[in-house]
């Protein structure tokens, strides 16, 4: 849970009490596609940068589930799903939630549909002809006349609808089974209270199971007539004075009646867990607290999709805000303290300043609930520390130096990555030989591949950019490789990734695009020309160039080629008669100002969608490729180079004419310049215009611009 892009929690509410009311503790939880911040010490919430380490930043749902692995041995990764494309670092909650078991199979005709009462239609039918096929007081024709009755039956939950037509029998227990499928018929068509009276009236039915499952059914009758009025016309939970505190009661005394008629029966889980639905439509948040620490402690959290439906589950009912602090499991608690670290922006208080977060005395209050965790709750402490009060030194003093372990724990993991960030905060001497020292233990999924970025951040942060690049070097992963290659790497390390023939061939073709296109744009012209051979001949791609930085882990399988026919034969040059890319670059590298090879440059910049570069400058942020870059010149701004055209008294009529247009459509056609450079008024614009009309009306240049913006 936390502040981001993720559905609505009425919306997620919704869809869990629906999946719940019919005895399902997994639902709907649609997370859109995010691109994560690539670092590991965060203290705000990022949608898409989940990891292995337990932190604020992380999803509670995915910090739940590290728990759960700790404790159960929960899976959070199926050992035999595929992974397409690079592996995971930092992920949304989905793709590690869709990973964490193997795919559901295929549904059939009939057996999907939303989340409603109606996803049991399918079990109910089964059951209902198991019944019918093992009650030896049924007649034949009876049987078969309720089986035929039941089996063409299929419920539309979306509207109100008419039981199935019971068929005329005399027989005790068929007449039993006919009043259910009336009952079955009700309940599914949303006509409650009849449903409620039908399933009433059966508890003295003779067949077993009809009387188990009425009384039941009766439950979650009353379940979905409290839901009808708990609701607002938004899909999120009414405040407490709106919704129907009575017929929520009434589902909590049918289901305690239930399960002390059938404390193991057919439906006891679900019935349990529907007890919990019934504590968070009241809002008895220790009760739910309770009812869901027992489900954390016992072996049902264990599986990984029980595990996956439980974080759900959790995270929709008590992580709301209050809620958490009725939790007493250790596990809960570490998660609500995780998240009441976060650095939250409130309404009040104006830039990065943060709300009220979790105290250090708070935190020692706690000490008792975790008695039988001391690992955990020295992370906690330490993780306070870091994250809420940036002493980084005190980390060092509350976690010891275990590293070299065959085998991490998430708890432990993060532990030793949180003493790993502590000692880079420090700027220790030790700090790199120390991340080198936890690989051998990160034998878990995701941790590998966190200290790969722990490694990285600390090399770009300190020098070492070259010795991620070397033969031996611990960062493997493509994507961070690359998120380097293209925002930090100077020319050297690139010329050199370009021409090294054991890399991959995506990072040397990675390492040729960026070194082409900033020699291109720093105006190292005579460099460009050496270096253009580095480009396959072959090379056909053109269009917009897709780096790293925009690649989604639930989306994406790999990391797009480069453009790298932008430099080739076939590249656009505009429509100003220029020649090739590499005439037009000889002739700046013998003439660095001559007017028309700039003008030629520009529009080929402008033909090949290079404006906008981000490696022209520092990626804003604080995470992996986002440090001082390393290649050297300025920013290359087309708008400045039409400004300079404009004004030098030596470019002749045509060429200055070309560069009064394209310094109006510069800001074409929202008003906002798309060129970089220097801003310039409407008036500018409009006086360019007004220049371009007046000195040049023959021109084509002239004639084809309409309007200035």
């Amino acid at each position: 849970m936390g502040v981001g892009s993720r559905i609505g929690k009425g919306a997620r509410a919704a869809l869990a009490m629906t999946a719940l009311a019919v005895g399902v503790t997994a639902f709907a939880c649609a997370d859109p596609g995010v691109t994560p911040t690539w670092e590991l010490a965060k203290d705000y919430y990022d949608l898409g940068g989940n990891g292995a380490m337990l932190t604020p930043g992380n999803d509670t749902r995915v910090n739940l589930l590290l728990l759960l692995a700790d404790r159960h041995g929960t899976p959070v990764r199926d050992p035999a799903a595929t992974q397409k494309g690079p592996p995971l670092v930092l992920f949304p909650w989905t793709v590690m939630s869709e990973a964490a078991a193997p795919p559901a199979p295929a549904p059939t005709d009939g057996d999907y549909r939303e989340p409603s009462r109606c996803q049991t239609q399918a079990s109910g039918a089964a059951a209902f002809l198991a019944a019918l096929k093992a009650d030896p007081q049924l007649p034949q024709e009876e049987r078969q006349a309720l089986a035929a009755a039941r089996s063409a039956y299929v419920p539309d939950c979306a509207a109100a609808g008419s039981p199935p037509a019971a068929p005329a029998v005399s027989s005790p227990a068929g007449k039993a089974f006919a009043a259910y499928l009336t009952g079955a018929g009700q309940f599914y068509g949303g006509r409650f209270p009849e449903a409620r009276g039908t399933f009433a009236a059966l508890n003295a039915a003779p067949d077993p199971w009809v009387r188990e499952t009425a009384l039941y059914m009766a439950a979650r009758t009353e379940l979905n007539r409290a839901q009808q009025a708990s609701f607002d016309e938004y899909g999120s939970l009414a405040e407490p004075e709106h919704r129907d505190m009575a017929a929520i009661a009434a589902a909590g005394a049918a289901f305690d009646a239930y399960l002390k008629a059938y404390p193991n029966g057919r439906y006891a889980a679900s019935a349990r867990g529907l007890t919990r639905r019934v504590a968070w439509l009241g809002g008895k948040r220790e009760a739910l607290a309770a009812a869901l620490e027992r489900q954390l402690a016992g072996p049902a959290a264990s599986g990984a999709a029980a595990g996956v439906a439980l974080a759900d589950e959790i995270d929709v009912t008590l992580l709301e805000p209050g809620g958490g602090a009725a939790a007493r499991d250790p596990l809960l608690v570490a998660v609500v303290d995780l998240q009441r670290m976060r650095c939250t922006q409130t309404s009040d208080t104006p830039g990065e300043a943060c709300g009220p977060r979790l105290a250090a005395g708070e935190l020692e209050r706690q000490a008792p609930l975790f008695a039988r965790e001391p690992a955990l709750y020295g992370y906690l402490r330490a993780a306070q520390a870091y994250f809420v009060r940036h002493q980084p030194r005190e980390v060092l003093s509350l976690i010891p130096d275990s590293a070299r372990q065959r085998r991490f724990s998430y708890v432990e993991f993060s532990r030793q990555v949180l003493r790993g960030m502590a000692l880079d905060a420090v700027h220790d001497r030790n700090a790199r030989a120390f991340w080198l020292s936890l690989f051998d233990g990160a034998v878990q999924p995701y941790q590998r591949e966190a200290l790969e970025l722990a490694l990285a951040l600390h090399e770009e942060r300190s020098g070492g950019l070259a010795r991620i690049f070397a033969p031996d070097s611990k960062v493997r992963h493509p994507v961070m490789r690359q998120l380097l290659l293209e925002n930090v790497a100077g020319p050297d390390l690139l010329r050199q990734q370009a021409r090294d023939s054991r890399a991959p061939k995506q990072e040397r073709e990675v390492a040729t695009y960026m070194l082409l296109a900033k020699e291109l744009r720093g105006g190292f012209y005579r460099e460009f020309l050496d270096d253009i051979r580095l480009a396959p001949a072959e090379a056909q791609e053109t269009g917009y160039y897709e780096g790293a930085a925009d690649y989604d882990a639930r989306y994406s399988d790999e990391l797009p080629p480069p453009p790298l026919g932008r430099f080739g034969a076939k590249a656009p040059l505009g429509d100003a008669g220029c020649p090739a890319l590499t005439a037009t670059v000889r002739q700046l590298a013998d003439a660095p100002k001559a007017v028309r090879p700039r003008l030629c440059l520009a529009e080929y910049f402008r033909s090949n969608g290079f404006d906008g570069f981000e490696a022209d400058g520092q990626v804003e942020g604080k995470g992996l490729g986002t440090s001082k870059p390393q290649f050297p010149g300025g920013r290359y701004e087309r708008l400045e180079v039409y400004k300079s055209v404009i004004a030098d008294p030596a470019a002749s009529d045509d060429d200055r004419a070309l560069a009064l247009n394209r310094a109006v459509r510069c800001y074409a056609p929202s008003g906002y310049n798309s060129c970089g450079g220097t801003e310039v008024p409407v008036e500018q614009r409009r006086a360019w215009f007004n220049r371009l009309k007046h000195d040049y009306p023959r021109s084509r240049w002239a004639q084809s611009l309409k309007f200035y913006w």
